[in-house]
Protein backbone atom coordinates (compact mmCIF):
# COMPACT_ATOMS: atom_id res chain seq x y z
CA UNK A 1 0.00 0.00 0.00
CA UNK A 2 2.82 2.35 1.11
CA UNK A 3 5.02 1.94 -2.07
CA UNK A 4 2.39 3.38 -4.34
CA UNK A 5 2.01 6.30 -2.17
CA UNK A 6 5.69 6.16 -2.12
CA UNK A 7 6.35 6.50 -5.59
CA UNK A 8 3.35 9.14 -6.92
CA UNK A 9 5.17 11.58 -3.93
CA UNK A 10 8.51 11.09 -5.91
CA UNK A 11 7.32 11.14 -9.36
CA UNK A 12 5.17 14.55 -8.05
CA UNK A 13 8.24 15.76 -6.48
CA UNK A 14 10.85 14.97 -9.19
CA UNK A 15 9.08 16.53 -11.97
CA UNK A 16 7.51 19.95 -10.03
CA UNK A 17 10.28 20.90 -7.14
CA UNK A 18 12.98 19.08 -8.10
CA UNK A 19 12.65 20.03 -11.72
CA UNK A 20 12.40 23.43 -10.78
CA UNK A 21 15.75 23.34 -8.68
CA UNK A 22 17.37 21.58 -11.20
CA UNK A 23 16.69 24.76 -13.63
CA UNK A 24 17.90 27.08 -10.67
CA UNK A 25 20.99 25.45 -10.35
CA UNK A 26 21.75 25.71 -14.00
CA UNK A 27 20.75 29.28 -13.72
CA UNK A 28 23.21 29.60 -10.83
CA UNK A 29 26.30 27.72 -12.72
CA UNK A 30 25.79 30.50 -15.72
CA UNK A 31 25.58 33.64 -13.36
CA UNK A 32 28.63 32.30 -11.39
CA UNK A 33 30.79 31.64 -15.27
CA UNK A 34 29.34 35.33 -16.35
CA UNK A 35 30.57 37.09 -12.90
CA UNK A 36 33.60 34.98 -12.71
CA UNK A 37 35.13 36.48 -16.35
CA UNK A 38 33.56 39.87 -14.96
CA UNK A 39 31.65 39.93 -18.56
CA UNK A 40 30.32 43.35 -17.72
CA UNK A 41 33.41 44.92 -16.13
CA UNK A 42 35.71 43.82 -19.44
CA UNK A 43 33.06 45.03 -21.93
CA UNK A 44 32.71 48.41 -20.23
CA UNK A 45 36.63 48.68 -20.30
CA UNK A 46 37.33 47.06 -23.97
CA UNK A 47 38.86 49.97 -25.25
CA UNK A 48 40.58 50.86 -22.31
CA UNK A 49 45.00 50.65 -22.07
CA UNK A 50 46.61 47.29 -20.72
CA UNK A 51 46.96 47.59 -17.39
CA UNK A 52 46.66 51.54 -17.25
CA UNK A 53 49.91 51.34 -19.21
CA UNK A 54 50.97 54.69 -21.51
CA UNK A 55 53.14 57.51 -21.78
CA UNK A 56 51.89 60.87 -20.44
CA UNK A 57 51.66 64.16 -22.75
CA UNK A 58 54.54 66.73 -22.06
CA UNK A 59 53.77 70.49 -21.78
CA UNK A 60 54.94 72.09 -24.61
CA UNK A 61 55.21 71.27 -28.78
CA UNK A 62 57.46 68.78 -29.23
CA UNK A 63 55.82 66.65 -32.30
CA UNK A 64 58.55 63.57 -31.68
CA UNK A 65 57.62 63.28 -28.35
CA UNK A 66 53.55 63.73 -28.87
CA UNK A 67 53.47 61.24 -31.76
CA UNK A 68 55.87 58.70 -29.63
CA UNK A 69 53.26 58.88 -26.50
CA UNK A 70 50.61 58.86 -28.55
CA UNK A 71 52.01 55.72 -30.60
CA UNK A 72 52.41 53.74 -27.12
CA UNK A 73 49.09 55.33 -25.82
CA UNK A 74 47.10 53.86 -28.44
CA UNK A 75 49.52 50.07 -28.81
CA UNK A 76 48.52 49.79 -25.13
CA UNK A 77 45.13 50.11 -26.32
CA UNK A 78 45.53 47.80 -29.16
CA UNK A 79 46.91 45.21 -26.68
CA UNK A 80 43.76 45.65 -24.09
CA UNK A 81 41.24 45.24 -26.91
CA UNK A 82 42.75 42.31 -28.02
CA UNK A 83 43.90 40.18 -24.57
CA UNK A 84 40.16 41.55 -23.41
CA UNK A 85 38.74 40.02 -26.60
CA UNK A 86 40.53 36.98 -26.24
CA UNK A 87 39.09 36.60 -22.45
CA UNK A 88 35.49 37.42 -23.95
CA UNK A 89 35.58 34.59 -26.42
CA UNK A 90 36.90 32.20 -23.70
CA UNK A 91 33.87 33.41 -21.31
CA UNK A 92 31.40 32.96 -24.11
CA UNK A 93 32.69 29.29 -25.06
CA UNK A 94 32.20 28.91 -21.26
CA UNK A 95 28.91 29.89 -20.86
CA UNK A 96 27.84 27.77 -23.97
CA UNK A 97 29.30 24.79 -22.49
CA UNK A 98 28.11 25.31 -19.52
CA UNK A 99 24.50 25.72 -21.34
CA UNK A 100 25.12 22.50 -23.00
CA UNK A 101 26.09 20.43 -20.44
CA UNK A 102 23.19 21.84 -17.84
CA UNK A 103 21.03 20.68 -20.60
CA UNK A 104 22.38 17.49 -20.82
CA UNK A 105 21.79 17.16 -17.28
CA UNK A 106 18.18 18.26 -17.13
CA UNK A 107 17.89 15.28 -20.27
CA UNK A 108 19.40 12.70 -17.46
CA UNK A 109 17.37 14.56 -14.46
CA UNK A 110 14.20 14.05 -16.73
CA UNK A 111 14.42 10.64 -18.08
CA UNK A 112 16.56 8.98 -15.24
CA UNK A 113 13.02 7.77 -13.23
CA UNK A 114 11.69 5.84 -16.87
CA UNK A 115 15.65 4.67 -16.70
CA UNK A 116 15.84 3.22 -13.13
CA UNK A 117 12.66 1.18 -13.27
CA UNK A 118 13.39 -0.24 -17.23
CA UNK A 119 16.66 -1.39 -15.71
CA UNK A 120 15.13 -3.23 -12.80
CA UNK A 121 12.38 -4.65 -15.21
CA UNK A 122 15.13 -6.02 -17.76
CA UNK A 123 17.57 -7.15 -14.58
CA UNK A 124 14.44 -9.40 -13.27
CA UNK A 125 13.56 -10.36 -17.33
CA UNK A 126 17.41 -11.50 -17.90
CA UNK A 127 18.14 -12.96 -13.80
CA UNK A 128 14.36 -15.00 -14.08
CA UNK A 129 13.38 -15.81 -17.55
CA UNK A 130 16.89 -15.92 -19.69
Amino acid sequence: MMLPTLASSYLAWHYSIGLVDCLRLLANFLWFIYHFFSVPEVVRTLFSPWRRLGESYRVGFHPERVLEAFIVNTLMRLVGFVIRLIWLMVAIVAIIVTFILGLLVMLVFLTAPAVIIASFAIGFYLLFLV
